[in-house]
């Protein structure tokens, strides 16, 4: 009895320690334990509030519960549970049947690693005492923040080598990912099993995961039993495959217990990985990249050594240690090989002005209260060293340095405090050198060898990607100097076989940096050419090269910033020698020169931009300043993080450049520090802020900083997260910002942000902001009402002059200075019904001066027409409505045709209810002189269309312009009568008669015999005649040939076929005799024989006026005719178009074209699609470029086709040699020939001239790397319609083009059909759209994208197109 009271004494007393070990227990051990309840007691568990009040909910049961049931759980804790040898023992004490079953045998184990916990213990406590030397303020991991990406997985897919590609990865703003604001405190408790933290060199992060460990040893991260923290810079050392025992055993901490005990440790590590915790620190300084995972064993060893890429790689993809806590710090773009295995991504965001203020006054506190008022007060009161000081290891540089300046009275030196960041290093050396013995002033030139060899030990690193030196790499004089001076410090080695060592490092990297640059900048071993190579702009955006980045970061920041002139002095002191003010002066003018260039360059990137800032900002040369900002029309910023430094840099070159710019921020994560800087940007023209992350709080710090901004014209805020608050905060401010005539808030109605309020809310301000001129809206979706609340604005401000919405385009409302005569509403792409067309209606009557309406693609049917058309006399409409798109059926077209009776006004109906819904309405202008009437429909046949065509003139002589298209199988006979009736209305006997101008029957099956009732209609003064895609066959030959001769105003002839007819061509050469007047001749697809060859040649030298001719498709001569008809074209030395698509020309003719083409100097469009050699069927070898050289001195060129024409490089060559002198041109064609990834960069070249071009095709040219020509569209801002379809290409063009694409504000089409794009390229266009309301259409049909990606893509961006149906 006695023992059994002990058993529950033992619970009672031991509950706290055993609910602490069962808290760290997973789901399933708990479950068995809970199981052992009854049912009454387990529902009071459900109640419980907590996790542990749970645990000591079940605890108090079994205390209190029968004996032998409190000794059998006991022993169910001791079989599922590790527990400290005491508590175990204590157990096994009072119940001897728990050591009978063997469950002693454990205790070894625990007792092993217990001994090795607590051995890591006092391990990391030691190290945390090394690197805690000499740091000023107290480190506090709640303190350090980080921005935290949640994210959804990408795998790598698609390629041979598994890894993805750079622009695979997602960016911050993608969606998939969650950023959250975390402490550094808190990754540790995160449920991300592996996390990657990214910093700037000095932003922390070495001594924040050493704060971790040392936290870890004082229980703060119970979760974890052990914690292994282990640097890069050390594993660099290692060159030979280790083992998991090796890595951990070897390079961290080694059991002091053995084999025995390590062979435990290494157990228990395998068996229970979600108790263990790993840090890699530095993985910017690993020599090698991570193996990608799935070139990895599927099988693990711990035993078996693996190269040490593998094994971390291994770590991260979960393939070694499964469950782990996994921590990796880098800095922010080395980690290509990593983004696609972590579950989140962190970035250290360094100090704010508070934290700046308490390091510094911490590190002055035993400075005398004097030096520490007048240090602090000059940090805070010098804004660039202060936003400097917000990175924590430049705040310290920063604080040694005015420490040296102010304690040494050191005005000999400087006459003033550090400009810039490299001015500031140049302090600190001084001071480090001023505590060495023997120092004199100045003190450069004094230790001038220990710094000369400095600098060629810190480049040697820097080449090496080396940060660790070691002890024989380090001669021991300058070991014993630097150590002296605070420049170099010791650390502890261990080698690859296991023996300890020291080597050394420099104080920090930046300071390694800052002492290679002056190496560079005075050593005459660096050649101008190695000066040169060494010199490049930093990218912040990982790349996709397999070898790692540029191991440095600041050293071309520092070669610039040893280019100011503050610094020549002190360049001086390190130059020895007869001349050297002269060498140095060199050094200076080729720095100045490759920054001038650079300047200069507009295909700079974002990060490339900020840094070229940075560059220019060191120089403080106000000149590259004016020269980098004259370059460009503003400074657009993608995808990065911003810091005040940058901004601080972006600042002073607009500020010294004295001329108007601006600033587009796209995604880009910044604190609101940053935004305090903009004041001091003194010349900002525009400023655009577009990205989800920008919530309410930016937009508060953003509303007071616009009033403070006094030359910014226009304001974009285009974000996701705005609410009503927000908006309203803006809004204020813009009152305050009178000068501000452009606004352009974009606010995603479909993340629930800002609703009709919020809308209403900037509405009542419009008669408040005087000078707006206009407020774009794109891509906003809204509600009905809040849609038609806009279009009030018309009512409510007299200033618009023009409303346009659409959901997935562009939306805007313009404004002029005075009260508007004329406005434009636009309202497309929404859903209304026949409500609420009644409510838009009862608005638009309220508009006076209302000049063009647009309703298309509405939805609005024969219903919602109908309902339109009725209000449409009430309506005061100057010009047109357009009603295109809106599912009419042959009724609605008679709503339509009807208004033409009902209302006087209408001048012109156009209908279509073909493939393309066309619906217009044109009212009376002064110029007007008659009606006109265009039917497009599916319900004529060959017959009836000319019949009605007939009546029509018969009827009314004033309709001046009649085109009917399109022949179907079927006729509706009663919608046809009743067209006829209608038109008998239109027969007016006031009305002057006016001959008809335009006369079309265009694919309606119309056959010669039917045009005969066309002999008595009065045509005589017609100007266009078009007779296309019939079978006028011979018959109709005749007529025209009978009618030809008396029409003495015709312009244009067009008579295309897709039918063999003979003598066709013969007989209208015979009428083209009497037909001088004739301008546009389209005789494509005709037969021409040799005799009608002679015919048609014979009629074009009496055709003195034709300035058009198309003979594509044409066919049925030999060479001799050939020839004959080529020789004609080149005689007509007047035309301007000329169209040859899929000719057969033989060698002689294709001379004898060429020849022709050069002397037409008038000649602006030219179109030599397919054109092949007769009986081969190929193109004579020299073909091509024969006729590509006949293009010289045709300066006119608008307009050019050379689609398979089997051009190569070397056509290439020949053609670019013309474009410069093409201005003009408009539309390229080159598709489907054999180009080159030569020719594509000469191509690429030559576009960045084309600013008119509309058009560029260049579908299946002969190469899959267009990534240039890609990149050259940003210089083609009128470009409307692209292809690079049926190319091969990969997702680096879709990312190139996603980059440039909003640059393109006139794109409409894009075309990338049958190319090698996957969901990522995919994922990356339609990123970019949501800055391209112009785009209507990507094509990406028959790429890797499989069918339930494009769907989600299709939700997210409707404009990205994967099928034709």
């Amino acid at each position: 009895m006695e023992a059994e009271e002990d058993v529950q004494s033992v619970l009672t007393q031991e509950t706290h320690e055993l609910a602490d070990i069962l808290g760290y227990q997973d789901d399933a051990v708990l479950s068995k334990l809970y199981k052992m309840m009854d049912s009454r007691a387990r529902e009071r568990l459900v109640r419980a509030a907590s996790h542990r009040e749970r645990i000591l909910e079940m605890l108090g049961y079994f205390s209190t519960a029968d004996p032998a049931m409190c000794r059998q759980f006991l022993q169910m804790v001791c079989m599922h549970c590790d527990m400290p040898m005491r508590l175990e023992s204590r157990h096994t004490l009072v119940d001897e049947s728990i050591a009978s079953q063997g469950w002693c045998v454990k205790r070894p184990r625990i007792d092993h690693v217990e001994s090795y916990k607590a051995a890591v213990r006092r391990f990391l406590l030691q190290r945390w005492e090394r690197v805690m030397q000499g740091v000023v303020k107290e480190v506090r991991l709640e303190e350090a923040w980080v921005s935290l990406r949640h994210r959804t997985h990408v795998r790598p897919r698609d390629r041979a080598d598994g890894a993805l590609r750079p622009s695979e990865l997602p960016q911050g703003d993608e969606e998939g990912t969650v950023e959250d604001r975390v402490t550094v405190h808190s990754l540790l408790g995160s449920e991300a099993q592996v996390t990657l933290l990214l910093g700037q060199a000095g932003s922390g992060k070495t001594l924040l995961m050493h704060c971790l460990g040392q936290k870890w040893t004082q229980d703060a991260s119970p979760s974890f039993h052990l914690l292994i923290l282990l640097e890069f810079r050390q594993l660099n050392l290692v060159a030979r495959p280790l083992s998991l025992k090796e890595l951990l055993f070897r390079f961290f901490l080694p059991p002091e217990g053995g084999e025995e005990e390590c062979t435990a440790v290494l157990d228990f590590i395998l068996e229970n990985p979600e108790k263990i915790c790993l840090i890699f620190d530095g993985y910017d300084e690993f020599h090698t990249k991570i193996t990608h995972s799935g070139k990895l064993s599927s099988s693990f060893d711990p035993l078996c050594p693996l190269p040490m890429a593998e094994l971390i790689s291994g770590l991260c993809s979960r393939r070694i240690l499964p469950g782990c806590t996994l921590l990796i710090t880098c800095r922010p773009w080395d980690v290509t090989d990593l983004e696609s295995s972590v579950d989140c991504i962190g970035e250290l965001l360094g100090f704010n002005q508070r934290s700046v203020k308490e390091y510094a006054e911490q590190y002055f506190q035993d400075k005398g209260l004097n030096l520490k008022e007048k240090a602090v007060s000059h940090l805070l009161a010098n804004h660039h060293l202060l936003t400097m000081c917000y990175l924590p290891a430049l705040c310290h540089i920063c604080c040694v340095c005015l420490d040296y300046i102010f304690s040494s009275g050191g005005s000999e030196l400087l006459p003033q405090l550090p400009n810039t960041l490299t001015q500031v290093y140049l302090q600190i050396l001084c001071a480090f050198l001023s505590r060495c013995p023997g120092s004199s002033t100045p003190l450069l030139q004094s230790h001038r060898a220990e710094v000369t060899l400095l600098g060629r030990l810190a480049m040697r690193g820097l080449e090496g990607s080396k940060i660790v030196f070691l002890s024989e790499e380090v001669p021991p004089d300058l070991v014993d100097f630097a150590t002296k001076a605070g420049l170099l410090s010791q650390v502890d080695l261990t080698h690859e076989d296991g023996s300890k060592g020291q080597g050394y490092t420099f104080m920090h990297l930046t300071m390694q940096e800052f002492l290679g640059a002056l190496h560079i900048m005075t050593s005459d071993d660096i050649t101008e050419a190695q000066l040169r190579k060494k010199f490049n702009l930093k990218t912040r955006w990982t790349m996709k090269s397999n070898p790692k980045m540029v191991f440095t970061d600041s050293l071309h920041l520092y070669v610039c910033g040893l280019a100011a002139p503050a610094c020549f002095s002190y360049l001086l002191q390190l130059v020895q020698g007869v001349g050297a003010v002269a060498w140095v002066k060199k050094r200076l003018a080729l720095v100045r020169k490759l920054l001038r260039s650079l300047a200069m360059s507009t295909n700079l990137t974002g990060p490339k931009v900020v840094e070229l800032c940075h560059c220019v900002q060191e120089t403080q040369d106000a000149q590259l300043a004016r020269e980098m900002v004259g370059s460009r029309p503003c400074f657009e910023l993608r995808n990065i993080t911003l810091n005040p430094v940058d901004l601080d840099a972006l600042a002073f070159v607009v500020s010294s450049a004295g001329v108007g710019i601006g600033l587009d921020f796209g995604a880009c994560s910044m604190e609101l520090e940053c935004l305090d800087i903009l004041p001091s940007c003194q010349h900002i023209d525009f400023l655009i802020f577009r990205s989800r992350k920008y919530d309410d709080r930016f937009a508060d710090k953003l509303s007071c900083i616009l009033p403070r901004l006094p030359t910014l014209k226009r304001f974009e805020f285009i974000c996701g997260n705005l609410t009503d608050v927000g908006a309203a905060k803006l809004a204020r401010a813009l009152e305050s910002c009178p000068q501000i005539t452009e606004l352009k808030e974009l606010v995603c109605i479909s993340n629930n942000s800002l609703g009709n309020k919020g809308l209403k809310k900037l509405l009542d301000l419009l008669p408040q902001l005087s000078n707006i001129q206009e407020i774009n809206m794109s891509h906003v979706q809204m509600s009905t009402d809040g849609v038609l609340l806009l279009v009030r604005s018309l009512i409510d401000c007299q200033r618009v002059r023009a409303v346009e919405l659409r959901p997935q385009g562009e939306a805007f409302i313009k404004f002029v200075n005075v009260k508007a005569e004329q406005a434009t509403c636009r309202l497309t792409q929404y859903t209304l019904s026949s409500g609420d067309m009644e409510k838009l209606s009862g608005i638009l009557e309220q508009c006076p001066h209302l000049s063009d309406l647009d309703l298309s693609s509405n939805l609005l049917r024969d219903e919602g027409v109908k309902s339109f058309v009725d209000s449409l006399p009430r309506l005061r409409i100057a010009s047109s409505v357009n009603l295109n798109d809106n599912r009419l059926t042959q009724m609605g077209a008679l709503y339509l045709v009807n208004t033409v009776m009902t209302f006087e006004k209408v001048a012109a109906i156009e209908v279509s209810l073909g493939t393309e819904e066309r619906s217009l309405i044109r009212f009376e202008q002064d110029s007007d002189c008659g009606k006109t009437l265009s039917i497009e429909e599916p319900w004529i046949t060959a017959e009836a269309a000319v019949n009605l065509l007939s009546c029509c003139l018969n009827l009314n002589p004033n309709i001046h312009t009649i085109g009917i298209f399109l022949y179907y199988s079927y006729i509706n006979r009663n919608v046809y009568e009743l067209a006829q009736n209608w038109l008998l209305h239109l027969s007016s006997p006031y009305h002057m008669l006016l001959p008809l101008v335009s006369f079309s029957l265009v694919d309606c099956a119309v056959q010669g015999h039917h045009l005969v009732s066309l002999q008595t209609l009065y045509i005589f003064l017609i100007f266009l005649f078009s007779l296309s895609y019939n079978s006028i066959g011979r018959v109709g030959a005749e007529f025209l040939c009978s009618v030809l001769p008396s029409l003495a105003s015709l312009r244009k002839l067009s008579l295309e076929t897709k039918e063999t007819s003979e003598d066709v061509v013969l007989l209208l050469a015979e009428g083209l005799l009497q037909a001088k007047s004739i301008e546009s001749l389209n005789l494509s697809g005709h037969m021409i024989t040799d005799r009608e060859a002679v015919a048609l040649t014979r009629a074009l030298q009496n055709l003195p006026h034709l300035r058009t001719i198309n003979l594509s498709l044409c066919y049925g001569w030999t060479p001799a005719g050939a020839l004959e008809l080529v020789r004609g074209l080149g005689q007509c030395l007047s035309l301007e178009g000329i169209s040859l698509d899929s000719v057969q020309l033989d060698e002689e003719s294709t001379v004898c074209l060429a020849e022709g083409l050069h002397a037409m100097t008038s000649l602006k469009r030219l179109n030599l699609n397919n054109k092949v050699t007769m009986v081969t069927g190929s193109p004579w070898v020299g073909a091509t470029l024969v006729l590509l050289a006949s293009l010289e001195g045709l300066r006119g060129m608008e307009e050019l086709e050379l689609e398979g024409m089997r051009i190569s490089d070397n056509g290439v060559e020949e053609l670019i040699k013309h474009l410069p002198t093409w201005t003009g041109l408009r539309k390229i064609s080159l598709s489907e020939n054999e180009i080159g990834t030569k020719g594509s960069v000469s191509i690429s070249k030559a576009l960045i001239s084309m600013k008119y071009l509309t058009k560029i095709h260049l579908t299946s040219i002969g190469t899959s790397e267009l990534a240039g020509l890609a990149d050259s569209l940003a210089h083609c801002v009128c470009a409307e319609d692209v292809s690079f379809a049926w190319n091969d290409c990969g997702d680096d063009v879709a990312v190139k083009l996603a980059e440039v694409l909003p640059q393109c504000q006139k794109l409409r089409r894009l075309d990338l059909e049958s190319n090698s794009i996957s969901t990522i390229g995919a994922e990356a266009l339609a990123r970019s759209l949501q800055s391209c309301p112009s785009v209507e259409v990507i094509r990406l049909w028959r790429n890797f994208i499989s069918t339930s990606d494009a769907q989600k893509l299709r939700q997210k961006e409707k404009r990205l197109n994967f099928s034709s149906t």
